[in-house]
């Protein structure tokens, strides 16, 4: 897919547009008007943790269709580095995402490691790089989560995981893009109270 930027991985207005047709036909208009101009409030070294809030999520999957995109160039959930997940008891959603550990078992767990599974020396980002990884699995077992948050490649074969975005000006694609600003960044881990209640006594 042809991208209107020079820069490798830049999602123009008129791609999200065409991507958002395939994944979810006649609700462009609708995602397009409830996105913020890119940029706006974020900060990509200040994104360490994404943060989610079940209360404002709709579960309408415009993240993990976005983050297709933006890396892949294509829409599909297998191409996603995250995803929502909807509990069928409580219909509340969880996002599904790299937790980017302070002791990351899967970057300790590659044989490849500070080649193929590497360690930002400015944010602390976990990332993969895909010219050096082959595909052994060894970081999506190792992974302290379930389910795990890398996920293999469906065709290419090599491991995925959320990296933040880490080479976007904008930040997390993810998070710009939320039609519900259900997902927002810190560059701190923090409990979040969930919203309507009101602390104890």
């Amino acid at each position: 897919m042809a991208r209107e930027t020079g820069k490798p991985g830049d999602v123009g207005r008129r791609e999200f547009i065409a991507g958002a047709g395939v994944f979810v036909t006649g609700a462009v208009s609708t995602i397009v008007v409830g996105c913020p101009s890119f940029g706006e409030g974020l900060d990509a070294r200040a994104c360490r943790v994404l943060l989610h809030d079940a209360a404002r999520c709709a579960g309408c999957g415009t993240c993990a269709m976005m983050c297709s995109l933006y890396h892949e160039g294509d829409v599909g959930p297998a191409l996603s580095r995250s995803g929502i997940v909807r509990d069928p008891f409580t219909y509340d959603f969880t996002f599904n995402v790299c937790q980017q550990c302070n002791s990351p078992a899967c970057y300790f767990a590659c044989p490849l490691q500070d080649r193929a599974r590497l360690i930002d020396g400015l944010t602390g980002i976990v990332y993969v790089d895909e010219d050096e990884c082959i595909g052994c699995g060894s970081c999506i077992a190792a992974c302290r989560f379930e389910p795990p948050r890398t996920t293999m490649h469906p065709e290419k074969g090599i491991a995925l995981n959320c990296d933040r975005c880490m080479e976007r000006d904008e930040g997390p694609i993810c998070v710009e893009y939320c039609t519900m600003n259900a997902l927002t960044c810190s560059d701190v881990r923090q409990p979040r109270r969930p919203r309507g209640r009101r602390a104890p006594g």
